[in-house]
């Protein structure tokens, strides 16, 4: 009688997400394969959580200056709340709600390029945007956003221009392996 019970128990475990790091607070996730390393790192404001993501081998390796490839961090919006996926949805996917995006950010950076992507039945987007700061021109940086219920989950990753073609796989390896709170 042991074995069933055995396998009853392997089941439970397998059929449980494993996360490679969770915030017990908020929910938010990162769930990716031992080839990266995911540490909880500062949240900058408006935040209240962030991990950094970097490969385990070291490639690609973050960009000079930086300790990860990409951030992952959550802020707590509560004017969502209440608010249903259809909804969210909707409004993520409206060009008023892209446009105010782009505004809102058109003070750091110049917009390469823009795209919609889905992320656990939730729309999201991704902007990806050359840094306006002196010295910068060679930077590019892959801003992906998904709202929720309980927030905004936001995915930076940065990389020099020359190489962001080959790095964007990476990127939306990392973006997919979020699990933002619900």
């Amino acid at each position: 009688m042991r074995f069933p019970s055995a396998l009853v128990l392997v089941a439970a475990v397998l059929a449980v997400p494993a996360f490679a790091a969770e915030d017990a607070t908020t929910g938010l996730g990162v769930n990716l394969p031992d080839t990266f390393v995911v540490e909880a790192s500062t949240s900058p404001p408006p935040y209240n959580v962030t991990f950094g993501v970097k490969t385990a081998s070291g490639d690609p390796a973050p960009l000079e200056g930086e300790k990860y490839l990409c951030q992952v961090s959550f802020q707590d919006v509560p004017a969502n709340a209440g608010l249903s996926m259809e909804k969210i949805n909707e409004q993520i996917g409206s060009p008023g709600w892209i446009a105010m995006a782009k505004d809102g950010m058109s003070s750091i950076f110049d917009f390469v390029s823009d795209a919609s992507f889905e992320l656990d039945g939730y729309k999201g987007h991704e902007f990806i945007g050359m840094p306006k700061q002196k010295n910068a021109e060679h930077v590019r940086l892959v801003l992906s956003m998904v709202e929720t219920a309980k927030g905004r989950t936001a995915i930076s990753c940065v990389t020099d221009a020359d190489g962001l073609e080959a790095v964007l796989p990476t990127f939306h390896a990392i973006r997919d392996g979020v699990t933002p709170p619900m």
